[in-house]
């Protein structure tokens, strides 16, 4: 009858093999969207800020030169003023979070030894697998409405969320241009459903 002997030291390497190849978590962007109808037709478009303090800061317009840029693309015509038919209301916000590092679930050991007559020689190894190294965690999150001025109805909303990990690029306008992306992907989308954009 056939026996398998598996190696101690050949079973720690095909462990520590697999779990190099295993592909890296990413984390995504989370999209939802509601919206009254089916069609929204492309027209001009107020944009302003969901708070009224942000009016006139380099952070705000930068960020509104982004969700505008996505309405053009769109056959939006974003226009200054109060006259248009249609209102944007642009909301970012980000929080910060302290992430404490975490020890890998599993590790191995390699361990080995030779032995004579006179004594024996020992002689391991333990090796984490994965794990993290902690840092401040950003979550990001933009936030835009389509809002009928004749009767102040949102015809149309969007929130898109992305958590950055310790040491991931997390540059502002970087971040709420790949959230603006999302959000307007396949505009007006389906509405009530959240989906996650790589």
């Amino acid at each position: 009858m056939y026996k398998a002997v598996f190696h101690p030291a050949l079973l720690a390497a095909a462990v520590v093999l697999a779990a190099c190849s295993a592909p890296a978590v990413r984390t995504g962007t989370e999209v939802t969207r509601f919206h009254r109808d089916d069609i929204i037709a492309p027209q001009a478009v107020n944009l302003e800020s969901a708070d009224e303090a942000d009016y006139g800061s380099l952070e705000y317009e930068a960020y509104k030169e982004v969700v505008a840029a996505e309405l053009i693309r769109l056959g939006f015509e974003p226009v200054e003023g109060d006259e248009a038919a249609l209102i944007g209301v642009v909301d970012v916000g980000q929080t910060l979070e302290m992430q404490a590092p975490k020890r890998s679930p599993f590790s191995i050991g390699i361990g080995g030894g030779s032995f004579g007559s006179s004594g024996g020689v020992g002689a391991s190894t333990s090796t984490d697998l994965g794990g993290t190294t902690g840092g401040e965690v950003t979550t990001t999150q933009l936030e835009v409405r389509l809002v009928d001025r004749a009767d102040n109805a949102v015809v149309w909303e969007g929130r898109a969320v992305r958590t950055a990990e310790p040491g991931s690029d997390n540059r502002p306008v970087a971040t709420v241009q790949r959230l603006a992306t999302a959000l307007f992907q396949g505009f007006p989308g389906e509405s009530g459903s959240t989906t996650t954009v790589p």
